[in-house]
């Protein structure tokens, strides 16, 4: 297959302010948070819905995970497939499933037409670098109630808003080059996740989203022969002011260590091909850390796409 996707590890850091990162349906959607370390928490799921959103809305691809179509018209998984094969009839059914991106990506499954792909990107879970806290706290709506009577009472509405006050995480993330032959994942492809992880973030402006910001995007893309991984990258970026870390409140107060992230690479140079990564302003002051990657190329997000082409 021409432009297959490259065999590759992925390390996102971001960070949430003032917001609710990623809720938890079982917790009146509080943010997701694990009591015993004191650090938040974002599911993979959260993340490639990121994706997904900003591939279909900001850049008009076809998504098969669809929630505006699904939710509003109550489709199962099949009537959702039914609708693709309406639009390419003629195709087979892989052929058909893999005209989303992202099936191709993340896989997907139409039961009854025994469709069940695993996707070449696979995401971790991830939790906060930092310590931190949900903070609850109440506040009032726009509209006016009725009483039991009909009668207009003119009370503001109450809501509580959940949220942490700071939250920086680290996501691990891998490109499996046999299942990207499986799933027709091409370098493409990959390419424009990337970009969507990067700007999906950036441009979440629901509500309870609205205060998160990408930070560093790291891509080892491994030679061709390689059948290598170094695997889940996140366990060597930590931070060096942990002990107080439940204080912090901002980027430029987390004192990130990155030493054991070079290490790692650089013990695997001869299994990769080369090493893409996008800094923010806001981390630079790490680039002389991270300048010891051998074959190491930097990147401004205006160039993600434009670079790694």
């Amino acid at each position: 297959m021409d432009n297959l996707a490259k065999q590759s590890e992925i390390l996102f850091m971001w960070d949430a302010r003032m917001c609710n990162p990623n809720g938890d349906m079982g917790a009146d959607n509080s943010p997701r948070f694990d009591d015993v370390d004191e650090k938040a928490i974002v599911s993979d799921v959260r993340v490639k819905r990121t994706v997904r959103d900003d591939l279909q809305y900001r850049k008009g691809e076809t998504i098969y995970i669809n929630n505006e179509e699904i939710l509003s018209k109550g489709l199962k998984a099949e009537e959702r497939f039914s609708q693709l094969k309406d639009v390419n009839s003629g195709e087979n059914d892989k052929d058909v499933f893999l005209t989303c991106i992202d099936n191709r990506l993340f896989g997907g499954v139409a039961p009854k037409s025994n469709i069940q792909l695993v996707g070449a990107v696979q995401f971790c879970w991830a939790k906060s670098l930092n310590k931190t806290e949900t903070v609850l706290k109440p506040g009032t709506g726009a509209f006016a109630t009725k009483g039991a009577d009909g009668e207009t009472k003119f009370k503001k509405t109450f809501r509580a808003d959940n949220y942490i006050p700071y939250g920086l995480f680290a996501m691990y993330g891998s490109v499996n080059r046999l299942q990207a032959m499986n799933d027709n994942t091409t370098e493409d492809d990959i390419i424009n996740m990337v970009d969507s992880l990067w700007f999906g973030t950036k441009f979440l402006n629901t509500r309870s989203k609205q205060g998160q910001k990408p930070r560093f995007l790291l891509r080892i893309i491994y030679k061709e022969e390689s059948k290598y991984f170094i695997g889940l990258l996140d366990e060597f970026v930590w931070l060096n002011n942990q002990e107080n870390s439940g204080n912090i409140r901002g980027i430029e107060e987390a004192d990130i260590k990155f030493d054991k992230l070079v290490a790692a690479i650089s013990k695997a140079k001869n299994q990769i091909d080369k090493v893409m990564i996008v800094l923010d302003e806001s981390l630079e002051k790490y680039k002389n850390v991270l300048e010891k990657i051998k074959n190491v190329e930097f990147t401004d997000e205006i160039n993600i796409m434009k670079k790694e082409r």
